[in-house]
């Protein structure tokens, strides 16, 4: 019995062929030749996996963290290991209204955000009649609670830009002046051989 090639029957799945030529290979399929149906089947099947990654989404979480790398890099070029996006865990602006208070703008914004065993405690403070605002933090790890996390490198970016740097003082704590900006992220670099990027929430100046 002869067989079709390769390149037939890919043209085959792409449905390039004429119609008379599919046919005559369709006819062929139904004699039951099983080297001929082996690749039909396999060749199909490649081309509906080609179809379902042009029609992927990647989730939200991978796409933040593929940035996410992709900054800390860009901020510290010369570390080596692992890249890890922080979770955020309690955003009070998140937290229902309290009665009574009429808006937010000027009320602080408390973060919590976690990575493994370390937790980045944030505070955002709006400076009244400005764009401006403070930020300021402490880095913990839970697993020695009691062990300050000093002077570990701490650098604030924007768009992938460094905007400010500085180092963690003895109990782990760090701040910075900052104007209301979209796309900021906090990168921490501990050791030689981890980095933690974390995203500071979109703030409206108002």
């Amino acid at each position: 019995m002869e067989h079709f090639s390769i390149g037939r029957w890919i043209d085959f799945v792409r449905q390039l062929d004429s119609v008379e030529h599919r046919a005559l290979m369709q006819q062929h399929l139904d004699s039951g030749c099983i080297e001929c149906t082996k690749a039909s089947d396999t060749w199909r099947n490649l081309m509906q996996v080609r179809i379902r990654e042009k029609s992927y989404e990647p989730p939200v979480w991978a796409v933040l963290a593929v940035k996410a790398g992709f900054v800390a890099r860009k901020a510290t070029p010369f570390r080596q290991g692992t890249v890890e996006l922080a979770k955020l865990l309690f955003d009070s602006a998140l937290q229902p209204a309290l009665a009574g208070v009429r808006g937010t703008a000027s009320i602080a914004r408390q973060l919590l955000y976690k990575s493994g065993s370390m937790c980045i405690d944030m505070r955002m403070q709006p400076k009244p009649g400005s764009d401006s605002m403070v930020l300021i933090g402490q880095l913990l790890d839970s697993a020695t609670p009691n062990q300050g996390m000093r002077g570990i490198s701490v650098s604030l970016l924007c768009n992938g830009d460094t905007v400010s740097r500085g180092r963690t003082n003895d109990v782990g704590e760090f701040d910075f002046g900052m104007t209301a900006q979209k796309r900021l992220q906090l990168v921490f670099g501990i050791g030689d051989s981890r980095t933690i990027v974390v995203p500071v929430p979109e703030t409206d100046a108002d």
